[in-house]
């Protein structure tokens, strides 16, 4: 790891693992480096290489994301993460290229459990689909002095906010992916509602989840802006998410 990089430099790969709002401050110095061939964004990400592009030649990038989270407390970093987490990684056009492959073997020699993605994009829209309308059911849950885990009514909110996002995804012809995020428009709620608490209220979910989530609240406020965005001349109703977002960030 390390908090800077001269333009002369050579480096296999790049790793950019910050909060979605930070990365613009950096891009100038990533272009100023022409060394390293291959710089991955790592994170949540609504807008695909559109911003990085403008300022890096589009074939240096790569999107990715890794299984973990966590927050800072008293100079230290808390993380959680799970045995069966992977690093998602994909190409803009979704070849499993070559140059794939290569980072594969590089993080997997590193003891990294890697997948590759054909769609990145459409991997990274799933999961802001997702993880959006639980962060700001968390948000408005804290306003009540409480825990999403612990306010059912915030939590079956989510859940719908949940099922509005990916009806959108669909009506917009995104994939949703990986493909098991696709169980979330049909199983029952009350099954989903129970998965979702053990998760909420277990120690992962309380560092990677809640706690990640209180630490990066600007973060979540600029996904969940740019994923409203995206979607917001969609058919399908919105109600939830829109009363989640009037509880949360208004």
């Amino acid at each position: 790891m390390t908090d800077k990089l001269n333009p002369e430099d050579n480096y296999d790969v790049i790793l950019v693992i910050m909060q979605r709002q930070q990365i613009t401050n950096i891009l100038p110095i990533l272009k100023d480096n022409q060394k390293v061939p291959s710089i991955i964004f790592v994170g949540n990400n609504m807008e695909g290489a559109a911003e990085y592009s403008k300022i890096l030649n589009e074939d240096r990038i790569l999107l990715g994301f890794g299984g973990v989270g966590g927050y800072r407390e008293n100079q230290l970093v808390i993380t959680a993460y799970l045995d069966q987490m992977s690093f998602y990684v994909g190409e803009l056009d979704g070849k499993i290229s070559d140059r794939l492959k290569k980072i594969e073997d590089i993080l997997t020699n590193s003891g990294i459990e890697v997948k590759l993605s054909d769609n990145i994009d459409a991997w990274l829209k799933t999961h802001v689909s997702f993880i959006s309308p639980l962060a700001m059911g968390s948000y408005a849950a804290k306003k009540h002095n409480t825990t999403l885990g612990r306010d059912i009514e915030l939590l079956n909110l989510s859940i719908v906010g949940i099922r509005e996002n990916i009806k959108a995804l669909k009506e917009l012809d995104i994939p949703i992916l990986p493909k098991k995020f696709k169980t979330l428009s049909w199983i029952p709620k009350y099954i989903l509602r129970r998965k979702l608490l053990n998760l909420l209220n277990s120690a992962y979910g309380k560092i990677a989840l809640s706690g990640h989530a209180r630490a990066a609240k600007n973060e979540m406020n600029r996904i969940t802006k740019d994923f409203r965005d995206f979607i917001k001349d969609v058919k399908t109703d919105l109600s939830s998410n829109n009363k989640l977002y009037e509880l949360s960030f208004a």
